[in-house]
């Protein structure tokens, strides 16, 4: 059993973060520690300029960081990674409408200033708070990542391709993972290590992104949005998403539907509501047509 948790990562975090902020000579009271539901809370500063903070892993879900100051926030997160490593993530994998987006980010030195920001996987964010992250990285850090947007109709005939040699939409995933890294380490010089948010455990699906990576050693992990460079990657990749499906209910839809994430009953409606309105032949420029959502319907 830990000496701050009864979780073990957790504990063996906090101890990491006091060592961390005694050699920054930031004051941290380990009187304060206390041990709350899934986490560990504690104040760092002095006085009334102290600033609160609450620390929860989960097997499930990883680390969450809660705390109002943005340096604290930082350094908390930096623990988390290591400086050089690019993350991969991707979206839209599992959404019926819009694009399979893939994204690589590379945290390196002048990017932990990201790390000031509500940096975490982006399920847990807002699309506002999405948006505005990406907006932030584009602007000031364009060579910090590589992107790859494959829209309905590519990724439909791409799928047609795997699917003629036995292979399944992982084999997708695996090759833009792959090309991303490529691009990625094209332009920077200053990769230590790749993490990728692990989708199959076959070394066989795994092996094109192993090889564009090199002499970049690469790790799979599940969960790997806990790792800031993955969170980043997420973020990335999903306001790219998000922004395509704007794009696409201007330039397709001709602003009559609004397309949204998911795939599930209000998918189900929305697709049938577009096919009354276009036709069938819709379903190939706006929807991943090897979902189940779209066997009712013959697909041109």
């Amino acid at each position: 059993m830990g000496v701050y948790s009864k979780n073990d990562v957790l504990s063996d975090y906090i101890e990491r973060a006091y060592v961390e902020f005694m050699r920054l000579k930031i004051p941290f009271d380990s009187a304060t520690i206390k041990e709350i539901n899934y986490g560990v809370s504690f104040k760092v500063g002095e006085g009334k300029g102290a600033v609160s903070v609450a620390v929860y892993h989960t097997e499930r879900k990883g680390f969450s960081i809660v705390t109002s100051d943005p340096k604290i926030r930082s350094i908390l997160l930096s623990l988390l990674t290591e400086t050089g490593t690019v993350g991969n993530d991707e979206a839209g994998k599992g959404d019926l409408f819009g694009p399979l987006v893939v994204c690589s980010f590379l945290l390196g030195e002048s990017e932990s200033e990201l790390l000031k920001l509500h940096v975490t996987d982006s399920k847990k964010l807002k699309d506002a708070e999405i948006i505005s992250i990406y907006e932030q990285v584009q602007k000031n850090f364009p060579n910090s990542f590589a992107a790859l947007r494959m829209m309905p109709e590519k990724f439909n005939k791409a799928f047609e391709v795997a699917t003629a040699k036995n292979q399944n939409s992982n084999h997708i995933l695996a090759w833009s993972h792959a090309r991303t890294i490529e691009r990625l380490l094209a332009k920077r010089r200053d990769a230590k290590r790749v993490l990728v948010d692990q989708f199959s455990e076959s070394d066989f699906v795994n092996r094109p992104i192993v090889l564009a990576a090199g002499s970049t050693p690469v790790n799979f992990r599940v969960r790997a949005e806990q790792n800031p460079a993955v969170a980043l990657a997420s973020i990335v990749a999903r306001a790219i998403y998000l922004k395509s499906l704007y794009e696409m209910n201007e330039s397709l839809l001709e602003g009559k539907l609004v397309l949204t994430p998911g795939s599930g009953p209000d998918a189900d409606i929305l697709l049938k509501k577009a096919v009354g309105l276009f036709g069938a032949g819709i379903i190939q420029k706006i929807a991943k047509a090897n979902f189940a959502n779209c066997a009712p319907y013959k697909i041109q």
